[in-house]
């Protein structure tokens, strides 16, 4: 098969396009980066912002991963917009003008992110107004996806972790290196739902031969049933760091947000909602379409990301690839790449 990926920089998209190669897979990578080289695959130069360059890396694609997108709630809104809604229009164009009809979306479970529970929640639940311009504009570009007349399979994966996290865990270890421990809020006595990124990886290239599946979106999320303080203390043993921390509780944790702007060690209230609000997905479409079977265990994972941060060089030096989130200057920059005003 023949596939252009979108966001193989990233975490999810680095891990999509090195199976694919292992597989065999004609594999194409979009970047504006000149300097990126990855063995085994096809690297064309371009922009999420130029739907002329996706196009042309689309030539000839059987399919297209689209894995890029923007996890940091604190990023400024243009940027949560220029990267996901119009980024994710002009991949749904240059499909479109590549003649590519299968299209793997994806997105996040934080697409319906409210400041309540979501225990056992379905694809048929959804709240009045996702909460935050990141939810928002993740629940827009799916949207978009979905209604482009194209094969479109999109993912909503529960929090993803594992070996080669450049995205949420860097922030973390950074967190709890400062603070003495990932802050919790209250106990952390609510359930985080996570997926383990190589199991993603098995759906994402389920995703993309799945005859019935298109025009759906589905929640992927690994069967562990855990309390956030339980996941957050077994990523910061694997990782060695400190404990997590235990904070105001949960009851006022979110009134401080709301007086403050921000929760407690600074947490921005995105962060505040998932780390106080229970989340459980219903992943039984995922099975029955799309053959969803995670395979790789909880504690297998963690032995795997210890192996990969004593690589790395230990939690600080993960903790310093934490990158600023995206602003303005970042999307003029792209603007400008792209040929825009």
């Amino acid at each position: 098969m023949k596939v252009l990926v979108l966001g193989a920089s990233g975490f999810i998209g680095g891990a999509v396009t090195r199976r694919l190669i292992e597989r065999g897979d004609d594999v194409t990578v979009l970047s504006r980066d000149p300097s990126l080289a990855i063995p085994g695959a096809t690297v064309a130069r371009g922009d999420l912002g130029d739907p002329h360059s996706i196009a042309s890396a689309a030539e000839g694609a059987d399919a297209v991963v689209h894995a890029a997108g923007i996890v940091s709630a604190r990023a400024a809104a243009r940027a949560l917009r220029w990267t996901h809604i119009a980024g994710t229009e002009n991949v749904v164009n240059a499909c479109r003008h590549a003649r590519v009809q299968r299209l793997v979306h994806l997105g996040c479970s934080d697409v319906t992110l409210t400041n309540a529970d979501r225990m056992h929640w379905d694809e048929r639940r959804h709240p009045p107004k996702p909460f935050g311009e990141r939810a928002r504009t993740l629940a827009l570009a799916e949207e978009i996806a979905l209604s482009a007349g194209l094969e479109v399979v999109a993912l909503r994966p529960a929090w993803v972790w594992g070996p080669g996290d450049t995205s949420r865990l860097p922030s973390l270890s950074r967190e709890a290196l400062a603070q003495g421990g990932v802050h919790l809020c209250g106990d952390g006595d609510t359930f985080l739902s996570t997926i383990y990124i190589e199991n993603l990886v098995d759906v994402v290239l389920r995703a993309l031969e799945a005859s019935e599946a298109s025009a759906s979106a589905y929640y992927v999320a690994d069967p562990e049933v855990l309390h956030a303080r339980e996941v957050f203390r077994l990523w910061s043993e694997a990782v060695g760091l400190p404990p997590p921390r235990s904070g105001p509780p949960r009851w006022l944790s979110w009134p401080l947000t709301a007086l403050r702007g921000h929760g407690p060690a600074g947490l921005a209230p995105e962060e505040v909602i998932l780390r106080t609000r229970s989340a459980l997905f219903d992943v039984n479409a995922a099975i029955g379409k799309l053959g969803f079977d995670p395979k790789i265990t909880m504690q297998q994972g963690l032995r795997a990301l210890t192996a990969w941060v004593k690589e790395q060089g230990g939690a600080e030096a993960i903790a310093e690839r934490e990158r600023a989130p995206a602003d303005e200057r970042s999307v003029d920059a792209q603007v400008a790449a792209a040929g825009g005003d």
